[in-house]
């Protein structure tokens, strides 16, 4: 009968461990959930090997073939995050939702981030003392004629010249100072379109310029050679877009006329002028015209009136 009781008294025992250890399992499995979702981009599409992870863990799965996944989360686990390659990461709170889809958005990574030099790419923020740009829009803003006027004043660091006031006279352009006493040793490289030519920039029309980028670092040698010790001017120009007509206009006219004349003696006020003059020399060394002797016989022309007019400038 003893026996008998204490064996009874094991099973109830085994029978209450048992129960304790069933309500803690129970208790831990009941915080724990799975969460089913899809993952897609801007256009609806599925997101194949997408990484979905809960923050905060090493707990982590992939979407399959059309986008969906299925993970367990953690107690006390209420955020995933979502990753993709070229995509924006995505932190979503499941606020005790059992699926889940998401619409991943593209990176906006802007063009201005990179730069091309030559052959090779490098972050424009490691290269910003080094490198001038001018755009498309800027050059837009002010008209101008010939591509120099467009970088005048608008590069930091280059200096341009117009040595003569002749259309499509000789530009001078320096980068970092004058660094050669030969003549013409000062020129920079151009480059344009990714073609390196010594002949200048008069012959391009500012309007088809995209972007102009003026290398003024030394470091330019490395990519272009001896030839960019001068620095290195990128021209950019226009192109046309796939399945997509473009069609521009640029046009305008403007008109140049002399600021300011001066106020000059007439034929026969210098002529008297001079005579007084010659009048007044005790040295005898000034001698007037003969022709001056008789002013009332000169004739009065105003060079500035018969050199100087009005200018039409038009571009189209």
């Amino acid at each position: 009968m003893r026996n008998s009781s204490a064996a009874y008294k094991k099973k109830i025992r085994y029978f209450f461990a048992s129960t304790v250890l069933l309500f803690f399992f129970s208790a831990a499995f009941s915080q724990q959930k799975t969460v089913t979702g899809r993952v897609t981009d801007q256009d609806a599409k599925p997101l194949s090997n997408a990484t979905v992870t809960v923050k905060g863990t090493n707990v982590s799965t992939t979407t399959n073939a059309d986008g969906q996944y299925s993970i367990t989360l953690p107690a006390n686990a209420n955020t995933l995050v979502f990753s993709y390659v070229g995509y924006q990461v995505n932190e979503t709170n499941i606020q005790g939702n059992n699926s889940v889809s998401i619409t991943m958005q593209p990176q906006s990574n802007s063009m201005n981030e990179v730069v091309v030099i030559g052959y090779g790419v490098t972050k424009r923020k490691d290269v910003t003392g080094a490198i001038s740009s001018v755009t498309a829009s800027q050059i837009e803003k002010v008209p101008v004629t010939t591509l120099d006027q467009a970088l005048q004043g608008r590069a930091a660091g280059v200096q341009i010249t117009n040595n003569d006031a002749t259309p499509g006279g000789n530009v001078s352009v320096l980068i970092r100072g004058v660094g050669s006493l030969a003549p013409g040793g000062n020129a920079p490289l151009y480059v344009v379109d990714g073609y390196p030519t010594t002949g200048g920039i008069n012959n391009i029309n500012p309007s088809d310029i995209a972007t102009i980028d003026v290398l003024k670092d030394a470091s330019a040698t490395a990519i272009y050679g001896i030839r960019a010790a001068n620095g290195v001017v990128i021209i950019t120009t226009k192109k046309g877009l796939k399945n997509r007509t473009q069609v521009s206009l640029d046009m305008y006219v403007s008109s140049q006329s002399t600021p300011k004349q001066y106020d000059l003696l007439n034929a026969q006020d210098f002529a008297a002028l001079s005579n007084e003059v010659e009048a007044a020399d005790s040295t005898h060394n000034y001698h007037g015209l003969p022709i001056w002797h008789t002013p009332d016989a000169l004739h009065t022309v105003d060079w500035q009136d018969a050199v100087y007019q009005t200018g039409i400038t038009q571009k189209k």
